[in-house]
This record gives C-alpha cells, sequence and structure tokens, in this order.
C-alpha cells in the first residue's frame, strides 16, 4: 500500500513541476516584488493575529517611583503582601566579554555590586525596602515564597542561595560553589530560577550550560532531576530560561527560552505534561508566570526576534488557548521576568533594556480566585499522547518566500506532494494500529483529524503525555561511593 502511494506521489509531483515550469511567468527575482512586500504580508498577519486577542490587561503609569534608579532588571517577584521584589544589576551588564568561552565570570577578584540589589515596593510603586548590598555579581533569578523567603540566582557565582525574613546578610542555604561551573550534583553553570512548592521542596532551572531542572528537598537535598541537551524530546531543553509552579495542576513549567515554548512537568515526579508554543509569540520565550484564576493561566513574556512583536501573552492553563496581550504602548523592547498576582488581577514585567519595571491591571478579575485543587497523580491516567496540530499549518509560512517563477513554483509543488505523502504515511499507520510519530500513539478527538484546528490561530500546539518511549524516568541521585 505505502509503495503504492509513493508511486503516485512521485508521477504527481514531476507532473506538477513539469507543468509549472511551462507556465510560470519568467522574471528576475531580485525587484520583483515591492522591497517590503513579504513584510507587509508579515505585519498583516501579525496585527491580525493581535486583533483577535483581548488587549489585557492594561498598563499602570507612573508605576514604580522614576526616582528610584536601577540597572539591568533581570528578576521579579511578590510576596503573600502584595509587596513586588525587583532584583537588579547595578552598574554591571552581561555582555560578550562577561563570560570566557568555558562560562567562567571574567571579573573574579572585582568587588561586588556595592548597591541595593533587591528593592522593595508596594502596589503603589513606593520604595518601601532595599538590601542586597556587596553579595551578589550578576543577578539573575528571584522568588519569594509563602514564608516570605527570598531565593535568588547569580550566574556569575554560579549559585542559589536562601535568604530568611530576618537574614539579609548571609543566606541560610547556599548550593554550587563559588565562580566554579560544572554540572555535577555540587555545581551549577548559570542558574537561571528558582520556585518553590508549598510544601517546601524546591526546583532549580540550570538554564545557560547544563539545560536541565533539579528538584530538592526544602533542606537542599538533591531529589531528582531532567533535561537534555540534545535530541528532539520533550525533555530536551535550550535554556530552560524560568519557572514557575501551578499546584492546582500539580506541575511546574518552564519558559525553555530558545525553544520558544512554554514546557510543563509534573511537580512531584518530573514526568513531561504538555508543551505551549505559538507562531505569534515567537520561537523564543523568556519568562513565565501562572495563575490559577478560572482553571489556571499562564502569563508569558516573548524575546527579540526577528519580525515578532515583544509583547506579553495570557494562555489558558487547560485549553492552551491564546486569550490575551499586553505591552506598554506597542511593545517591549526586552523583557526578562514576569510575576503575576494568584488572583491574576496585577502583572509585573521587568526589563533588561531599558532599565524598567512595569504594572500592568485586570480590574475584571480582582477577587474572583476560586481554585480546585487536583491530586497527585489525576491529571493524565493513560499513557497515549494527544496532540493537538492546531496552529501548525502557520508555523511554515513563508518558508520559500526567497523564491520565485518557476524555481518557486517547482519547489512549492515537491512540498505540496511531500505533506500529501506524510498524511497518507500517517493515515497508513493510524489504520495499522502502529505508532504514528517518534514511537508515540496519536489519538484524534471525535475519531477524526479536524481541518479548522489548522486554521484557528488563537490555539496553541499542545502535547500531553504521562510518559515517554524518548526519555527514561528522571534521574535520581547516584548513590554515596563507599570505600
Amino acid at each position: 500500500m505505502i509503495k503504492t502511494y509513493i508511486s503516485h506521489v512521485v508521477d504527481l509531483v514531476i507532473l506538477l513541476c513539469f507543468v509549472n515550469f511551462a507556465t510560470s511567468r519568467r522574471y528576475p527575482e531580485e525587484g520583483y516584488f515591492s522591497g517590503n512586500y513579504f513584510e507587509n504580508q508579515q505585519y498583516a498577519k501579525i496585527n491580525a493575529g493581535l486583533g483577535k486577542l483581548e488587549h489585557l490587561p492594561k498598563l499602570v503609569t507612573d508605576w514604580p517611583d522614576p526616582a528610584v534608579e536601577m540597572g539591568q532588571v533581570s528578576g521579579v517577584s511578590i510576596d503573600n503582601a502584595g509587596r513586588v521584589f525587583i532584583f537588579h544589576r547595578g552598574k554591571n551588564v552581561w555582555d560578550s566579554r562577561t563570560f570566557s568561552d568555558r562560562n567562567v565570570y571574567q571579573s573574579i577578584g572585582e568587588p561586588p555590586i556595592p548597591h541595593s540589589t533587591i528593592l522593595v515596593f508596594n502596589e503603589t510603586g513606593d520604595l518601601v525596602d532595599m538590601w542586597g548590598e556587596n553579595l551578589f555579581y550578576m543577578p539573575h533569578g528571584i522568588t519569594v515564597d509563602a514564608a516570605g523567603n527570598v531565593w535568588v540566582t547569580d550566574v556569575a557565582l554560579h549559585q542559589v542561595f536562601k535568604f530568611t525574613p530576618d537574614q539579609r546578610e548571609k543566606p541560610v542555604i547556599t548550593l554550587g560553589e563559588k565562580f566554579v561551573p560544572g554540572n555535577d550534583d555540587k555545581h551549577f553553570c548559570k542558574p537561571s530560577a528558582v520556585a518553590v512548592h508549598s510544601s517546601g521542596d524546591f526546583f532549580v532551572s540550570d538554564g545557560y550550560c547544563n539545560t536541565r531542572i533539579i528538584k530538592y528537598a526544602a533542606d537542599g537535598t538533591k531529589i531528582l532531576q531532567w533535561g537534555r541537551q540534545s535530541g528532539q524530546t520533550p525533555f530536551t531543553f535550550d535554556i530552560p530560561h524560568a519557572l514557575t509552579i501551578a499546584e492546582d495542576q500539580n506541575a511546574v513549567c518552564t519558559a525553555d527560552r530558545e525553544r520558544g515554548r512554554v514546557a510543563c512537568f509534573r511537580a512531584d515526579n518530573g514526568t513531561y505534561i504538555h508543551s505551549y508554543s505559538h507562531w505569534l509569540i515567537g520561537p523564543r520565550i523568556f519568562s513565565v508566570a501562572y495563575s490559577p484564576i478560572q482553571g489556571g493561566r499562564l502569563y508569558l513574556v516573548n524575546g527579540p526576534s526577528m519580525g515578532i512583536p515583544v509583547r506579553g501573552y495570557v494562555i489558558e492553563y487547560t485549553s492552551g488557548r491564546l486569550i490575551q496581550t499586553f505591552a506598554p504602548g506597542s511593545a517591549f523592547h526586552n523583557p526578562h521576568d514576569i510575576a503575576v498576582t494568584p488572583d491574576g488581577s496585577t502583572v509585573y514585567v521587568v526589563e533588561l533594556n531599558p532599565y524598567k519595571a512595569y504594572k500592568f491591571v485586570d480590574d475584571g478579575l480582582k477577587g474572583n480566585l476560586q481554585v480546585e485543587m487536583k491530586p497527585n497523580g489525576t491529571l493524565h491516567t493513560k499513557p497515549t499522547a494527544t496532540i493537538e496540530a492546531s496552529g501548525v499549518a502557520l508555523a511554515g509560512e513563508g518558508v520559500l518566500e526567497g523564491w520565485g517563477g518557476a524555481a518557486g513554483g517547482a519547489l512549492g509543488a515537491g512540498g505540496a506532494a511531500l505533506v500529501v505523502l506524510a498524511a497518507l504515511a500517517l493515515l497508513n499507520a493510524r489504520n495499522r494500529g502502529r505508532k504514528g510519530v517518534s514511537l508515540r500513539r496519536w489519538e484524534y478527538g471525535h475519531g477524526e483529524f479536524k481541518l479548522r484546528r489548522l486554521l484557528d490561530r488563537r490555539r496553541f500546539q499542545r502535547v500531553h503525555s504521562d510518559d515517554s518511549d524518548e526519555e527514561p524516568a528522571p534521574m535520581l541521585p547516584a548513590p554515596a561511593a563507599t570505600a
């Protein structure tokens, strides 16, 4: 059966290429279209996509106090009292000269940042506290847990720190070796973020070099880790840059920065659950935060990428729908982190350049928080994979933009034929009861693949799975060596 399909498709490709070559217009490709033809097409598509979204939450002007000076602002978090903690780098700047090719900080021997690197603001933007001077070299992530403890990462030191409310001069927990990058149980390499569970367990994204997520007990004892540097598995990261915990979903999610996705895993055992990506957000996602409001929402910011507006986005955790977008004016410049209140009514975003922090408010959500906790292990009980391919049809647009005339038409015909071949092969594999793609089982809602999902630009590609044929169980710490 497959051989027959292949034979027919090959004949179709040859025929289409010949007909297209014989009938296509001849023109010099350079300068045939106006210089900004495709650019205008892309902008029109983006604007149409943004127009379908609700533009919420709204920017609050003059927040925080403009008299407060900050350096590169790398992190933001909110405590239970609604105070906003901002982590900034003072006069230090991360550029191409900051680290060696072996990820060693190049300014070892110089003093740490002498200014207060942690600034605390109230809801109206007044500076109510500051600390963190003479402690850090290159601040990155900050998290305030339910008990008011402050967790931070420093990529120059390659360390993770925990400070208690009454002990700010010296951390009560220090993980990693000062200025020493590594990938074993005692070292990090530019750790990017910390997320803390209400149980006291916490997660560290060892992001820039090691591409792994590590789970620890409250005392700093390693429990497990997962992550790969290569391959196309759900566990393959390209800079896990930020973390957020969705406790009501039993999930921990990471902003997989250079893969342009938010990937979620079970918080108890690291099993892959699902991921989110979308052409409108683009290939880079810098940070993500979670609110349990209305069944769960993910708030994220993307990063600079050619032709893609830099904005904040809101997606529904369960359905994967992209529902809202926000930005100061038309776009951010270089956002680095995001935080959201539990009820989803207030969002904070900080930028590396310019050195700014923003507050956004959705008054319609205030006081509407209702959370239904999901027990461990009940999220997805079947070891099957369901892939909603919505949005995939749009992802490849523009691949052949540089081609025109006969060559472009021939390539287009060949591409169309290959799509037909792939669809036929997938259909045949499904009918024969075999796994479809990447050794995974496929299911389709209502027993059929619905084309309308390919055309709905407001839905994400979501992948659900409770297991993976491509990744072993998350790694436990190796047993201690005996003499």
